[in-house]
């Protein structure tokens, strides 16, 4: 028999999380990505669409400008 999961632990990359000593996090467990991302997203944590960054529900979203 062969179990396999995928596991990913989030940590919140907003201003106040990142300048404090007490990061929100979570860990979510699923058989793929789209499933921990689907079960993180309802929780309502956001996912940047290149995957690097993430912000914990209710966190302020740090807006870069291109230069």
């Amino acid at each position: 028999m062969i179990a396999a999961n995928y596991t990913a632990h989030l940590y919140c990359d907003c201003e106040v999380c990142e300048n404090s000593h007490r990061q929100e996090q979570a860990e979510f467990i699923g058989e793929s990505w789209n499933q921990v991302a689907t079960s993180a997203r309802k929780q309502g944590w956001r996912i940047s669409q290149d995957r690097t960054r993430c912000y914990a529900p209710g966190h302020k979203i740090k807006r870069t400008t291109k230069q």
